[in-house]
């Protein structure tokens, strides 16, 4: 498995498909299963750099938080080991920050921008939702942080479909790392996008979903009036992580703005 010393980390990261270069940075809930119909939807038309974020699944653990302006500089280097002169960015969730900031200081590598289940700012509903996260990353045996996370991150009828699998992953979840989780939820405070915004010249997708309970579709809808000729897709449903459990309409309305 390919690995990239990035400012003094191993990131773990992988490249595939063929097509215009297409750079994927996703957020902390998801892992590489949970995304694999994703970038097999888009790898059949691009070629695909996506990687773990530092601190996380199988990239190296830090011993601090990063900010999302560091964050984005894990991209630039991945983006030179991959190749990658210039690249449509698409980030999800946690990964709308890092693509942010990208295409506002390094617009040059940027051609296209798909922001999925972004954030503007910490307001004060985004404070009280992480600080419960933090805490309950710091209180809750591993299986039951796996449910209450679950539940937060997908909508209820997924669940229900999918009953056997979380109860599988809660099962045999591992001890989470609280120091970390909370750092990278920190960061997720910190980072303000909204003065960065005006600073994005290139075409720009945001999609939200309407049930979204991490990242509210009132954040999408702010973002897509601030970014100059953005355009917003609202989905009806699916969730913090509706690109994994509608992927086909995400799919539908991502590939020919893409294209």
């Amino acid at each position: 498995m390919p690995k990239a010393n990035i400012g003094g980390a191993q990131i773990h990261y992988e490249v595939v498909g063929q097509g215009p270069p297409l750079v994927l940075t996703t957020g902390q809930g998801t892992g590489p299963e949970a995304r694999a119909q994703l970038i097999d939807g888009l790898a059949r038309r691009h070629r695909v750099l996506s990687y773990d974020q530092r601190g996380t699944g199988r990239s190296e653990r830090v011993p601090q938080g990063q900010s999302m302006e560091e964050l984005a500089h894990d991209l630039l280097g991945l983006m030179d080991v991959a190749g990658f002169a210039q690249a449509h960015v698409m980030g999800l969730s946690t990964g709308t920050g890092k693509a942010t900031a990208l295409a506002a200081h390094h617009g040059d590598r940027v051609t296209r921008l798909v922001l999925g289940a972004p954030w503007t700012h910490g307001d004060d509903d985004l404070h009280v939702l992480q600080n419960l996260r933090k805490a309950a990353a710091r209180t809750m045996p591993p299986e039951h942080y796996t449910h209450f996370n679950s539940l937060l991150i997908y909508p209820p009828e997924y669940r229900r479909q999918h009953a056997a699998r979380f109860t599988q992953l809660a099962r045999e979840a591992a001890l989470q790392d609280a120091q970390g989780i909370s750092q990278r939820l920190d960061a997720i405070l910190a980072f303000d996008a909204r003065p960065l915004y005006g600073r994005i010249a290139c075409p720009t997708l945001v999609l939200g979903a309407r049930d979204d309970l991490v990242m509210p579709i009132w954040f999408a809808r702010d973002a897509a009036r601030a970014i100059r000729g953005a355009r917003l897709v609202e989905l009806d449903g699916g969730g913090h992580l509706f690109p994994e459990t509608r992927t086909d309409e995400f799919l539908g309305a991502v590939l020919p703005f893409l294209a």
